[in-house]
């Protein structure tokens, strides 16, 4: 009997320093049980972009600034996304258009039309276009999780010409005439953008960049009245400039989530 009540006590003791262990490691990984990931976006960016970029160099001589009205497709995996851009140019501020016109002024600086009148209203524009290919990364380390700094490239091809609209009666400013005059020019492009994105929670989602951009083109009429010559093996000419742009983003996005579990 007293063999029995020593056995007994001792099982109940076991067992009480058993749950009491047990509480323990429960408690301990009630605390620890699960240490998320940061949530990683993954999607499509949708973009409409409107910007002004400044022409320098060889450009300059020929046009003031230029409005630059784009949409952007971009896929997005985490911090890294790539796409591609279409460009709109436009430009109102064409140079030199006396000297470009020079062989239509008479004495007194009129353009004269075919009955004789002098012309009553000349506008002249640069139109072009820009299609590319874009890659990036967004600097998630200075991020508050909704908004960081981006940075990103663009290449492709690009077209601009100088377009010349007129009130009619001067044959020589209408096709097939006006290609001697229009300075069409074909070739390649690179931009560089640093700027900064937000995509919150709620609308609106929008960057703000700043660029730079690079251009090497080359003149595709084989003659341009105010050259004065044919040029058989056109120039390829640089041009560069810089700019600054503001986008609305429509984000088409899913988390990804990643999770790991400690004990």
């Amino acid at each position: 009997m007293h063999i029995s009540s020593i056995i007994m006590s001792f099982l109940i003791i076991l067992q009480c320093y058993t749950s009491k262990a047990e509480g323990s490691i429960t408690k301990f990984k009630s605390k620890k049980e699960i240490t998320e990931k940061h949530l990683n976006q993954v999607g499509s960016l949708i973009q409409i972009r409107l910007g002004v970029q400044q022409p320098m160099g060889n450009w300059s001589n020929y046009y003031g600034s230029i409005l630059d009205i784009g949409l952007q497709y971009s896929w997005i995996n985490k911090d890294l996304f790539y796409g591609i851009s279409s460009t709109y140019l436009y430009g109102g501020n064409v140079k030199k258009l006396d000297q470009i016109l020079d062989y239509l002024l008479t004495e007194s600086g009129e353009i004269m039309s075919n009955d004789g009148s002098s012309l009553s209203g000349l506008q002249s524009e640069l139109r072009g276009g820009q299609l590319g290919i874009h890659f990036g990364s967004r600097i998630s380390k200075w991020s508050d999780g909704n908004s960081c700094p981006i940075i990103w490239f663009e290449t492709g091809i690009i077209q601009h010409k100088r377009a010349l609209f007129s009130s009619g009666g001067v044959p020589q400013l209408e096709p097939p005439y006006s290609y001697g005059l229009d300075n069409l020019h074909r070739g390649i492009y690179i931009q560089e953008n640093i700027g900064w994105m937000h995509i919150g929670k709620h609308a609106p989602h929008f960057k703000i960049e700043l660029q730079t951009f690079q251009s090497i083109t080359k003149l595709i009429r084989e003659y341009q009245f105010n050259m004065g010559s044919n040029e058989i093996a056109p120039k390829w000419i640089l041009d560069f400039g810089l700019g600054i742009r503001t986008t609305w983003i429509l984000p088409i996005l899913h988390e990804k989530r990643d999770r790991k579990y400690y004990y």
